[in-house]
């Protein structure tokens, strides 16, 4: 089901640098913002999870780890998470 939303009090300049980027892009303008925030919301997931990840590290002591498996380990981290 989707929702309406409303932004109020945007300044002039950048409602109409939103409506040119959208224009410029041949999306609406609803379009463009609706593409703005998935990406906004994607990129802090994306962010949770690697200070979680971080985190777990931190608490981990490496013991007898190769650079081979390290850069496995990466790689299929970055494969998880669709960015590698």
């Amino acid at each position: 089901m989707a929702t309406n939303l409303q932004i109020r009090s945007v300044d002039e300049e950048m409602a109409a640098a939103a409506k040119a980027e959208a224009a410029r892009r041949r999306m609406s303008l609803s379009d463009y913002l609706k593409e703005l925030i998935a990406r906004d919301l994607a990129e802090h997931v994306a962010s949770r999870h690697r200070a979680a990840l971080y985190a777990e590290i931190a608490e981990t002591s490496p013991r007898n780890v190769r650079r081979e498996d390290t850069a496995g380990a990466l790689a299929e981290v970055r494969r998880e998470m669709g960015t590698g």
